[in-house]
């Protein structure tokens, strides 16, 4: 359906040319449908990708001091004969101290001076000088850099969004989640992605079902997002962890699996049915899109045998078994080409009547 958006430019061109047939400016229309074209493809590209989540850990942590830039300008001015006239202005900006945490995976982010401090005092490595290249720097400027003491338990983690071409989840193929309705969903006490916390470093890794009344210690939180971290870009995974009342049976796991359509490319979800006021696991479920589901098997039998859950241990497994984890390559479902939900293909469609309108406004307002 959206690549009928292509074709309204084109159209529109066409027609204003018949209306205004200018022989000098023909080339005026291949210019706006080239741009319009250019605007949709961008757009619609975007609005075809998935939200993933990414983890990494801080490398270092940074400081970089307060600084003063030049700024050149050209400012427009009438003169004392009336004439309109151009000049070359200086300005100096003033830019703040700034503090950031740079990850493993090369991801830079803005951190508060609260989270510098603790990890500087944390980690008691040795300060280095830097001298970030600010451009036009006439005063101020350099910093202080920390790196990490590479002792696992002080690692400060995030967790952070990717974009990736899903090229499933709005299409209709047999690959495609059963859909499952927000009342369903809470009435099998089935859970959305959690949000950010912790200062929009960190989200949850383990989610708890409204069905189950329990709390999990922020520990065992902790020990999964460190493997998140640590594993997530070598070996291209992000573990969840969801926990259900037992009662609710183990079809809960596959109606998540709907709920959250199938999950992202580099997830592994684990469903865990628990007795109420106990960590006894009644049933478990594992879900993923790889090819061969060795891990989410593997895990499943562990359980069996393993059937008291205990986060220390499940991390250590998770450690000991990710070798049996290949991440499924979304570009073999790429033949199923791209689909938009129905409220972005709306919204696509109204950009390009936006942009078509924008084209007849510009072809009126200049009299062609």
């Amino acid at each position: 359906m959206h690549r009928f958006f292509y074709i309204l430019p084109v159209v529109t061109a066409v027609v204003l040319f018949f209306y205004y047939p200018d022989t000098d400016g023909w080339w005026e229309y291949p210019v706006m449908v080239a741009v319009c074209e250019l605007l949709l493809y961008l757009c619609i590209n975007r609005a075809g990708k998935t939200e993933e989540y990414l983890s990494g850990f801080a490398t270092n942590v940074q400081h970089h001091n307060p600084w003063v830039e030049r700024q050149e300008y050209e400012e427009t001015y009438t003169d004392s004969k009336g004439e309109t006239k151009t000049r070359t202005e200086v300005r100096y900006v003033k830019h703040p101290d700034e503090w950031l945490l740079e990850l493993n995976t090369g991801k830079v982010t803005i951190i508060d001076s609260s989270v510098y401090d603790y990890y500087v005092s944390l980690w008691g490595t040795p300060m280095q000088w830097i001298d970030p290249p600010h451009v036009n720097c006439v005063s101020g400027g350099g910093g202080q850099l920390y790196v990490w003491d590479r002792v696992y338990e002080h690692a400060l983690t995030q967790t952070y969004k990717g974009l990736y071409e899903n090229y499933v989840q709005n299409s209709n193929s047999i690959f495609r989640a059963e859909r499952v309705s927000a009342k369903s969903a809470e009435a099998s006490g089935l859970v959305d992605y959690p949000s950010f916390s912790l200062r929009f470093l960190e989200q949850d890794a383990i989610i708890v079902s409204p069905s189950l009344k329990m709390s999990v210690p922020a520990a065992a939180q902790f020990k999964l997002q460190l493997f998140n971290a640590f594993y997530g870009a070598p070996s291209q995974i992000h573990v969840f962890v969801i926990l259900f009342a037992a009662e609710k049976g183990i079809g809960t796991a596959l109606k998540q699996r709907s709920w959250w359509k199938g999950g992202n490319k580099n997830e592994f979800t684990i469903c865990l049915g628990l007795e109420p006021g106990s960590m006894s696991v009644k049933w478990c479920k594992a879900f993923s899109w790889c090819d061969i589901p060795r891990m989410e098997t593997a895990l499943e039998s562990w359980f069996i045998a393993n059937p008291k859950l205990d986060f220390d241990e499940l991390c250590m497994w998770l450690r000991s078994n990710v070798s049996l984890w290949k991440r499924k390559e979304f570009k073999d479902f790429k033949y199923l080409g791209t689909s938009l939900s129905t409220g972005r293909l709306v919204l696509m469609g109204l950009l390009a009547v936006a942009l078509c309108v924008g084209m007849w406004y510009i072809a009126f307002d200049s009299g062609w």
